[in-house]
């Protein structure tokens, strides 16, 4: 297994790398531009408040109360400019990682050649998924790297180094959630079936469009409990802690989805 995954930490090691790299300078630019809006709060202000709040709600991600509303509260920032959009880069790759450990080896061949080995469907499996999440890890440590150095560049931005992991890593329960779905369909959709993949990225960015579209409807505000997103939110964690029973729910879907997974990984007809 120990063997499998670290093939796996290697053959994903560039673009791994490279997003980590690519986060890290993204989280440190957006730092850069904390001072300017902070020196301009007032002007945002009165900017947000002058359009509607059902459109804002669908921009900042679902509750949105422009009295309230603060751009340049650290929590808030970190969340709307960095992790609405740094969860569904990292969740997309992991999606990709997981077809690719499965149903993607399947139909190129090298899954054959990989059962050939003295090692079972179980430990292929373990191996695989194990480097996904490490990928999650490291990626966000990265990211957190960038904020941290861009907050010693930009005093202005005045964050405790625990405060920002707690918020971002906080998302890697989040993020499991979607990595276990995926591994799941990969585990139970023959690789000749197509969907699998569609239902997996609708499950990432359609559920966060319609978790930003509940401020515009009762109906899809009754349902925000039924969705992930619900449970996570960067700027919550950075403000007031960690937000121990939503991620105890996002943590225990991720193991129900996970244990799935390796329990239908050995009933599957691979092609080999």
């Amino acid at each position: 297994m120990w063997a499998i995954y670290k093939k796996a930490m290697r053959d994903s090691q560039r673009t791994m790398l490279w997003l980590s790299i690519g986060l890290g300078l993204y989280a440190l630019l957006m730092v850069s531009f904390y001072p300017m809006m902070q020196a301009q709060e007032d002007s945002y202000k009165e900017m947000l408040k002058s359009y509607p709040k059902e459109m804002m709600s669908v921009f900042m991600g679902g509750d949105f109360d422009p009295d309230t509303y603060s751009l340049t509260d650290i929590g808030t920032f970190v969340q709307t400019y960095f992790m609405l959009y740094g969860i569904v880069i990292i969740g997309a790759l992991a999606v990709v990682q997981a077809f690719n450990a499965i149903t993607n080896a399947e139909r190129d061949g090298t899954l054959d050649v990989m059962m050939s080995l003295p090692v079972s469907r179980r430990q292929m499996f373990t191996g695989r998924a194990l480097a996904t999440i490490s990928m999650i890890l490291i990626v966000l440590t990265f990211s957190i790297a960038g904020f941290w150095a861009g907050s010693l560049i930009w005093t202005e931005f005045d964050i405790n180094l625990i405060e920002l992991a707690v918020g971002l890593y906080g998302s890697f329960f989040l993020l499991t959630v979607f990595t276990g779905l995926s591994y799941l369909l990969a585990a139970v959709v023959p690789s000749s079936k197509h969907y699998a993949g569609a239902v997996a990225y609708l499950a990432l960015i359609g559920t966060y469009l319609i978790y930003s579209l509940s401020g515009l409807s009762d109906a899809l505000d009754a349902i925000k409990p039924l969705m992930a997103y619900d449970y996570y939110s960067a700027g919550t964690a950075i403000n007031d802690g960690a937000q121990w029973g939503d991620w105890a729910v996002l943590a225990v879907v991720s193991v129900l989805f996970f244990g799935l997974a390796w329990w239908f990984i050995d009933r599957k007809e691979l092609a080999v």
